[in-house]
């Protein structure tokens, strides 16, 4: 059910899929080459809310809308990090 749900959300272009320029080796020994982000919904800007420092902010985003562990993105190049963060900073800025 979980993968019709999914792909649902892909077919409906819910979903943003960004390819890594530098991909990662989770310490689970996947390579991670490309992230799915969902669209940021207002509950992920409320949890994060309370983070005072806008880039660990950002990244708690990130973690959310990926599915991410904070330990898995800090293994992201900058490069690859920014491209992520353009793909929902413009919703959160209007």
């Amino acid at each position: 059910k979980m993968n019709e749900a999914k792909k649902l959300q892909d077919d409906l272009g819910v979903n943003a899929v960004v390819k890594l320029k530098y991909p990662v080796r989770l310490p689970t020994g996947e390579i991670l080459d490309k992230l799915t982000l969902r669209r940021v919904k207002v509950g992920d800007l409320r949890a994060v809310s309370r983070i005072e420092n806008e880039a660990e902010q950002g990244l708690a985003i990130l973690a959310r809308i990926t599915g991410l562990v904070p330990e898995d993105l800090d293994l992201l190049d900058l490069e690859d990090l920014n491209a992520l963060q353009d793909t929902f900073r413009p919703q959160t800025q209007q």
